[in-house]
Order: C-alpha cells, then structure tokens, then sequence
C-alpha cells in the first residue's frame, strides 16, 4: 500500500486540476472579500433613512476575517472544487487504463481504494486550507482578524476543525462517486448535483410534506452551514460529527463493496 501512496502522491504534485481547483479556490475566496467590501461601502455611502445603508451599517459592525468566513463555508464553493478534483483523479485513472494495469500487478482492491481516498483528502484539506488562509488574509487587510471580539481562538479553530471532517466525509462519498460512475462527465455532474442540489430538494420536501424534522441537517451540506460559527450549540456538533461520520464511513464501505464486485476493464 505504501508503493500505491507514493505513487499517487506523486500524481497529485503533478495534477494540473489539483493546482487549478487549489487557485481557483484562493481566487474566489480573495474575490469575496473584495465584492463584500465593495457592497458595503456602497451601502455606506447611500441615504441614512434607506434600506441599503441600514443593511451595510449592519454589516459593517459585523465584518471581520472571522464573519467572513461564517459567510463564505455555506457557500459550498471549496467543497465543489475539492469534488472537481476528486473526481477527475479518480475516474481518469479508469479511463487511461491505470487501475487495471494496477490490480494486475497484483495489488488489493481494498489498497487502491484506500489511496485513492487517502490522496484525495489530502488534495481536499489542501484546497481548504489555501481557500482559509487567502480569506484570512484578504479579510485582515479589509477589516481586522476580530476587531470586535465576537470569537474565542477555541471557537475558531473549533470550527475550521469541523469543516475540515465534514471535508473529510465529502471526499469519501465523491470517492464513492468516481468508483461508482468511472467517468469523468457522469461523475463531475453526479458531484455538482450532490454538492448543489441536495440541500435544496430536502429543504423543498420539508417545506412540501410540512416536516417537523429539519431533513437538511441530516445532509452534510447541512451541517456544513449549521457549523459554520465559531459558537454552534453542543446538540448541533454532536448530530455535524455523527453525520459526517455515518456518510463518511457508508460511502467508503459503499465504494469498496462496488468496486469488488464490479470488473476493471
């Protein structure tokens, strides 16, 4: 299995989509930052008696690098670009015959399974981990780390501990993805559905059927956006880790059952 790593590891170094979903990620995130700012110096600058200047007066008493990045985790943006790239490395490697040539070389479907996951995460954490630190740093020069003292050092990094699994338990279901699909088209629209798409049709059955049960919160997107703030009740922390663990583990155990069963060609 250590062979199997250290190749793909070497493939990640060398993959273009991980670098590109890596920058694009910065880039958004600097973006953000900036047409946040934009919005409300515009704002600022209106009527006091309008609507607009109430709104960014509100704002403006809020924005921090902190705030921001309570505004911009529900967003899915760094989500979706981590299962871009999961997606493209997982099921290239399908097309170009790589697995195959991989598994008759004698090494376990379990292992290549393993690493696959094992890299992705990686790449995934990564992507997060850039997207953060070019939001910290664009919302530092904007408005100040904390300047109004709304955070503990524990609540944040409470939270960037907490996307970080739920990140972790989404690239084990767009690993599932990629082993399940094996092509690049199915597989990148079956992940932009699931990473878009999913919040909204459960939000819509709970507004169709009336549901006491926020379905939402059972869905890791859900609890990407209940989880993003540096002081989430104990209750939601609880069910956000269950969750993440439960998708995390059923589709891992969901992707190796396929890919045992089903031939490499």
């Amino acid at each position: 299995m250590l062979s199997l790593l250290k190749a793909d590891f070497y493939k990640l170094k060398r993959s273009k989509a991980f670098w590109i979903c890596a920058l694009v990620g910065v880039v958004i995130a600097v973006l953000t930052v900036v047409a946040m700012h934009a919005t409300i110096s515009r704002g600022l600058a209106q009527s006091p008696n309008s609507r607009g200047y109430a709104a960014a007066q509100n704002m403006s008493g809020q924005a921090s690098a902190v705030w921001i990045i309570t505004q911009f985790l529900p967003q899915d943006f760094i989500i979706l670009l981590a299962g871009v790239f999961t997606s493209v490395f997982v099921t290239s490697e399908f097309g170009d015959g790589t697995v195959k040539n991989t598994l008759s070389r004698g090494a376990e479907r379990v292992n290549v399974l393993a690493t696959k996951f094992i890299t992705c995460t990686v790449a995934s954490l990564i992507i997060l981990a850039a997207s953060l630190v070019a939001l910290v740093a664009a919302g530092c020069i904007a408005w100040g780390f904390d300047p109004q003292g709304a955070s503990t050092a524990g609540g944040f990094v409470g939270m960037i501990a907490l996307q970080a699994l739920l990140m972790v338990a989404f690239t084990a279901l767009f690993t599932f993805i990629g082993m399940a699909i094996r092509s690049v088209g199915g597989s990148l629209a079956t992940t932009i559905i699931a990473t878009m798409m999913v919040g909204t049709l459960l939000e819509a059955l709970n507004a169709l059927f009336n549901t006491t049960v926020d379905l939402s919160q059972y869905w890791l997107g859900g609890a990407v956006s209940t989880l993003a703030t540096t002081s989430p009740a104990s209750g939601d922390v609880v069910r956000g880790v269950v969750v993440a663990l439960i998708w995390g583990v059923a589709s891992l155990v969901g992707g190796a059952v396929l890919f045992n069963k089903r031939d490499v060609k």
